[in-house]
């Protein structure tokens, strides 16, 4: 079963990664090499969905990664040492120059991938110079019009937010989105309890 799910997650990411070229796939043979040997190697599969995983940027505690790559790969394909195997795999992704990171702060600790690092933008993208007019009528509402003000712009972008989310998770309920996108919106985790 493990072996069939993995071949499965493998024909899917070799079409999606050649689908994706420029021109034609004969463009690109390391790719279809690379994932001839992924499908008869089973740690190097194991690496490209531990890198798979950690792109979305968030730190994964090992038990999370372990999870998702077995959601890829099936279960068991880690083998009996699954702490030994995560930890060997996540060594040889660094050993090959992917800059894979590990936090330990509570509750945002887990493995992440540094790359592509982010830059500083030397100016805001949204405008160089504050508008002088727009300043002097925040500055002359009063608190409580500042307030409401403050809060209009905060239930505008849950708005926005949810509706991206729903757009992405159609199968999620309605708490699950909420917990998204509160998380999105102010940056805190939602706490359970």
């Amino acid at each position: 079963m493990a072996e069939r799910r993995a071949n499965v997650w493998l024909a899917a990411w070799r079409r999606a990664v050649l689908d994706r070229l420029p021109r034609n796939r004969e463009d690109a043979p390391w790719l279809w090499i690379l994932a001839a040997q992924a499908e008869a190697d089973l740690s190097l599969a194991r690496r490209m969905a531990i890198v798979e995983v950690l792109r979305d940027g968030r730190p994964h505690p090992a038990p999370d990664l372990q999870a998702a790559v077995e959601d890829r790969l099936g279960e068991g394909c880690f083998g009996a040492q699954v702490e030994q195997t995560l930890e060997a795999d996540i060594t040889s992704l660094r050993a090959w120059s992917i800059r894979i990171g590990c936090s330990d702060t509570p509750g945002v600790g887990g493995y992440y991938l540094k790359d592509p690092i982010v830059k500083a933008m030397d100016k805001p993208g949204y405008e160089e110079h504050p508008n002088p007019m727009q300043a002097q009528i925040y500055r002359s509402m009063g608190d409580a019009r500042k307030m409401r003000s403050m809060f209009e712009m905060f239930e505008f972008a849950l708005h926005q937010v949810g509706i991206g989310t729903r757009l992405r998770h159609p199968d999620w309920d309605d708490e699950q989105v909420e917990a998204e996108v509160r998380r999105l919106v102010t940056g805190i985790e939602p706490t359970m309890g």
